[in-house]
């Protein structure tokens, strides 16, 4: 009879163990899944940007103080691009979402640098591109959010937890835009 017992309650932790798991590998698909959003929004808001560049160069090509300024900008979208790339090769990997937030304020202050400049004619382009960002990148970080706060939830429940750090399973991060959007 005790054996009877101890098998049952073997086969519920098995079970629970097995369930648990596949909820947290589901919930951080899902995380990664949000995020692969939120980096194809950044991609196409990058791409708008550097062809803008790009189309603003070839007219621009007896100034070179602004193809200087325009490289400079050319230049931090393709950091922020490479970084973009390494955090979809880690998509959990907080180092990664560190290097493309401080990119993204980077490319940030210098299209801010830009716009206190007097060249009229990058303004309005700079201009959209900036409020682009702020328009859309926050938008699209929400279900990435929601996404982070279900796994990170269910990652500290006990004894959740406790298969969490036997699988070597670490908690998703936030991103913050606010210092570099607004």
């Amino acid at each position: 009879m005790e054996a009877l017992i101890f098998g049952v309650l073997m086969a519920m932790a098995l079970f629970w163990a097995v369930g648990a798991h596949n909820r947290l590998v589901r919930l951080r698909a899902e995380v990664v899944r949000q995020w692969g959003s939120v980096d194809a929004v950044w991609l196409r808001l990058l791409v708008r940007l550097q062809g803008g560049i790009a189309a603003r160069q070839s007219l621009l090509t007896s100034l070179a103080d602004a193809e200087s300024e325009l490289q400079t900008l050319q230049s931090a979208c393709d950091e922020l691009v490479e970084a973009l790339l390494q955090a979809r090769l880690q998509p959990l990997a907080v180092e990664g979402q560190k290097q493309v937030l401080a990119l993204h304020q980077k490319l940030v202050l210098e299209i801010r640098a830009l716009l206190q400049k007097d060249n009229e004619a990058i303004k309005p382009d700079l201009e959209i591109a900036l409020n682009r960002m702020r328009q859309t990148l926050p938008a699209a970080l929400i279900p990435y959010h929601v996404a982070v706060v279900a796994y990170n939830e269910a990652l500290a429940m006990q004894p959740a937890a406790w298969l969490g750090r036997r699988l070597g399973l670490q908690p998703a991060t936030k991103m913050d835009l606010s210092v570099g959007v607004s």
